[in-house]
């Protein structure tokens, strides 16, 4: 008798995860392949603002897609994010104004899973339609199984996790993905 494996459970029980809050989500690339771009300063010892993340194909659809969310959704909003190369960091805000205890009335309202699932497909497909237009030999899988999320309960979480996502890409030089991960994947 084969013995079924369990995964953790990602998101919390009994949560209803279209609440009107801020999340902290992230999205990681299948196997954590660095496909979304590359880090580079041009300026050793400039300030944050010179260094950056030069983003692939890849990235610049997944930026375009995550910047596209607000636009396929009502009362969704966009705070900091940033696109890493092999994850993207972001905010996502929900504030359905409609009474909290009017339930049946905001269950048009998505729920985070949803949101992503959503971003996730689009990003996809859109990637795939740009690999068959340009006849690439390359697989049009680009993200990882689930996503991570935070619930921001507070304005000192906020910032501290708006502080996280600023200086994100000044860390990549000591992220384990990009120390471990000696074959960098370009799709360009």
């Amino acid at each position: 008798m084969t013995k079924l494996i369990t995964r953790k459970q990602n998101r919390l029980n009994n949560y209803d995860y279209s609440l009107n809050e801020y999340y902290f989500v992230t999205v990681c690339s299948k196997n954590r392949k660095i496909i979304f771009g590359e880090y580079n300063n041009n300026n050793v010892g400039a300030p944050l603002a010179c260094s950056r993340i030069e983003l692939s194909i890849i990235g610049q659809i997944i930026d375009n897609q995550w910047n596209n969310i607000v636009n396929q959704y009502n009362h969704i909003k966009l705070d900091q994010y940033t696109i890493m190369p092999n994850h993207i960091h972001g905010i996502i805000i929900i504030n359905n104004r409609i009474n909290e205890l009017s339930r049946a009335q905001a269950s048009g309202t998505p729920t985070i899973g949803q949101i992503i699932r959503s971003f996730k497909s689009k990003s996809t497909l859109e990637y795939i339609k740009y690999i068959n237009d340009n006849n690439l030999n390359v697989s049009g899988k680009i993200w990882q199984r689930s996503f991570h999320d935070h619930i921001i309960r507070n304005e000192k979480s906020l910032d501290a996790i708006r502080n996280y996502i600023a200086i994100n890409p000044e860390n990549w030089g000591n992220d384990i993905d990009n120390l471990l991960n000696n074959i960098t994947i370009r799709y360009r």
